[in-house]
């Protein structure tokens, strides 16, 4: 054999001989295993580190979306009802007349720019997406949803009344 055959043979034999060890590096190595105490003075040592605890005060829930963060920012500005009074809030109406032995009842309010408004049974009206849940003689009821303190969402109700000097007794 020739020396560049055996040079060949081996480099052939190492790369053989070396496919069996793990790779080496310092990505790949093994914790240096930790030397057992057995003195009394390296135990209290062990035992004098304090406990750590994690508190969650203070921190967002990692399991929330934190686009719904944005969501909420963007629906506080923009109003959920499409209609001119999705621009008002409910208090800030006045119940102006109330049209009943109808079959389907009709009240008017007035806005705080003193443009009047028609409302029927299921009309949006309010910033919090309220519903017109019934038109009744002298008042109109109003379904919302309110966001509580804790973030929890609630229905109200709200009762719009006719002013007295407005309201006609018919039946006298």
């Amino acid at each position: 054999m020739t020396r560049a055959q055996l040079s060949s043979l081996a480099a052939v034999l190492g790369l053989i001989a070396s496919c069996g060890e793990p790779p080496r590096g310092p990505s790949h190595r093994l914790p240096a295993p930790s030397p057992v105490s057995s003195t009394k003075e390296e135990a209290k040592d062990v035992a004098a580190v304090p406990e750590w605890v994690y508190s969650s005060s203070g921190k967002r829930d990692p399991f929330r979306s934190f686009l719904a963060e944005f969501d909420g920012a963007a629906n506080a500005v923009s109003t959920r009802c499409p209609t001119p009074l999705g621009k008002f809030d409910v208090d800030q109406l006045r119940l102006v007349a109330v049209v009943t032995g109808l079959e389907d009842p009709v009240a008017m309010v007035e806005g705080p720019n003193g443009i009047g408004y028609s409302l029927r049974r299921g009309a949006c009206i309010g910033r919090n997406g309220g519903v017109v849940a019934a038109v009744r003689s002298g008042e109109v009821v109003i379904s919302e949803w309110a966001i509580r303190a804790d973030g929890n969402r609630e229905k109200t109700q709200t009762i719009m009344r006719l002013p007295k000097e407005a309201a006609l007794n018919i039946e006298e």
